[in-house]
């Protein structure tokens, strides 16, 4: 196996395993190669840059790694996980208690319920901006 390193028509960098080089150029023309980020099929191959060493890391490489990951996490978790929104706490204790077949859930919870998944023992996890949903009463009127 090879790592080629890839880029797509929006500049996001990524890697890719592939037996030898024919193999990734067949899989480019099928269109089964595509960015981590933003899905785009629209690949090719870039210089490498492993044997370049820098003196120090740059803060601006580091923050743009960092924004690419979270923009691959969101992506995955968007196409992966069913959006329950603000009725997320409900669903995960039905998940929890069993009253609900196991599966992989999103959305908003507010402060309060987030302290009673955890006293219930359900595991979760927070990422990005905290949106915590209206509390009960507060909806905003379209």
């Amino acid at each position: 196996m090879i790592v080629f390193d890839l880029q797509c028509d929006q500049e996001h960098p990524f890697e890719g395993w592939f037996e030898d080089l024919k193999d990734l150029q067949q899989q480019i023309k099928k269109g089964l190669v595509s960015c981590p980020v933003c899905g785009s099929p629209q690949v090719r191959r870039v210089p490498s840059s492993f044997g370049i060493a820098k003196a120090r890391s740059d803060s601006a490489d580091q923050a743009q790694a960092a924004q690419l990951l979270g923009q691959s996490l969101k992506r995955y978790f968007m196409e992966n996980f069913e959006d329950v929104g603000p009725g997320f706490a409900k669903e995960a204790l039905k998940i929890h208690y069993g009253a609900e077949k196991a599966r992989n859930i999103r959305g908003v919870s507010t402060a309060d319920e987030e302290k009673m998944l955890k006293d219930e023992g359900v595991e979760f996890f927070k990422m990005g901006p905290a949106q915590p949903a209206p509390a009960d009463g507060d909806e905003e009127e379209d």
